[in-house]
């Protein structure tokens, strides 16, 4: 094997490391009550005009059956006090295969305390993908919904499913568009007569979908997000700005997990900047090299002008030269 090639294929296994050890301490912050806090007043109705303090501390339930804990019965989760634990849960069936959420976990109704038919998903994607993310969302949300039976509720009882909220943090842009936060959820429209069904019957998947850039945002829970997550700025200079303009206490849980993720790499914080930058690259030496074939052009038309006594004119006609070109050529030569 060629020393470079097999030294590129290091760098990269080293560099599909890096992105994974990312992705787990971003996933791992992002499962902080403190962060998720803010993301549910901000997004969900239900939490809309409850403090944080209330959401962080009796609205996030403290058991929830998900990530590294089973999910089977009679075993029990784990109990953290800052963060939601685990990040890879999964729900599968013999014909669908495996699932992984990033984060998933219970809430419930705030002041009452009484538990919300609620699960809430939360990914963190950072590059455009090619296929419609919105699908992808609304497939994880009926996996979510399916997933409940024998785990939510057995037998007829559908009455028991919760209702299941989708928040897809997706650090990109896209084009011609600034950040953006978007809900989609189920309506009823009644063509012929008066019968309206209830709706909490079919008001069970809600999906948002918040699109993170580099733009000048006036959301607070978008700059939050985007503090957390892509500001280039040092672990000192974000722990500062997050404690000060957005009250986050900085205890010892908070900040390991602030470090972890700042530790890693800051080019992997925003992908679509790297391939941005990579693209502006290659447009570089796209344009050296189009320069350099230009400069080669003009050198080879001097040499036909005297190897056979033509104008410029015929030079760059037996040079078949491109019209684009023709016109600085000719005052060069």
């Amino acid at each position: 094997m060629d020393v470079r090639q097999r030294g590129k294929t290091i760098t990269d296994e080293l560099r599909d490391a890096e992105k994974a050890s990312y992705d787990k301490a971003a996933k791992n912050f992002l499962a902080n009550r403190q962060v998720l806090a803010p993301i549910m007043q901000g997004t969900i109705p239900e939490f809309r005009d409850v403090s944080l303090q209330e959401i962080e501390e009796h609205c996030i339930e403290e058991n929830p059956v998900v990530g590294e804990v089973p999910v089977d019965p009679g075993m029990t989760n784990q109990r953290l006090p800052e963060k939601i634990h685990g990040m890879q849960t999964e729900a599968s069936d013999d014909r669908e295969g495996w699932i992984t959420y990033d984060v998933l976990f219970y809430a419930r109704v705030p002041r009452t305390g009484q538990r919300i038919k609620l699960i809430i998903n939360m990914e963190a994607q950072r590059a455009a993908r090619e296929y419609p993310m919105m699908k992808r969302a609304i497939y994880y949300a009926s996996r979510l919904i399916s997933s409940q039976k024998e785990r939510e509720f057995s037998g007829e009882h559908y009455e028991a499913i919760c209702k299941v909220y989708t928040i897809w943090l997706c650090f990109y842009l896209p084009k011609g568009y600034g950040s953006t936060i978007s809900h989609y959820d189920m309506q009823e429209t009644v063509d012929y007569g008066d019968f309206q069904e209830k709706k909490e019957n079919y008001d069970l998947i809600h999906v948002t979908m918040m699109h993170i850039g580099h733009d000048k945002k006036k959301d607070r829970l978008l700059e939050f997000i985007y503090t957390i997550f892509m500001e280039r700025i040092t672990k000192e200079q974000k722990e500062k700005k997050l404690k000060e303009q957005f009250g986050m206490r900085m205890d010892s849980e908070t900040r390991e997990g602030m470090k972890a993720m700042c530790n890693l790499s800051d080019g992997l914080v925003d992908e679509a900047l790297e391939e941005g930058m990579e693209k502006g690259r290659e447009e570089g030496r796209e344009k050296g090299r189009e320069e350099g074939r230009f400069s080669s052009l003009v050198e080879s038309a001097r040499n036909v002008m005297s190897a056979i006594g033509c104008d410029k004119f015929r030079a760059m006609e037996i040079l078949k030269v491109p019209a684009d070109m023709q016109k600085r050529m000719a005052v060069l030569l």
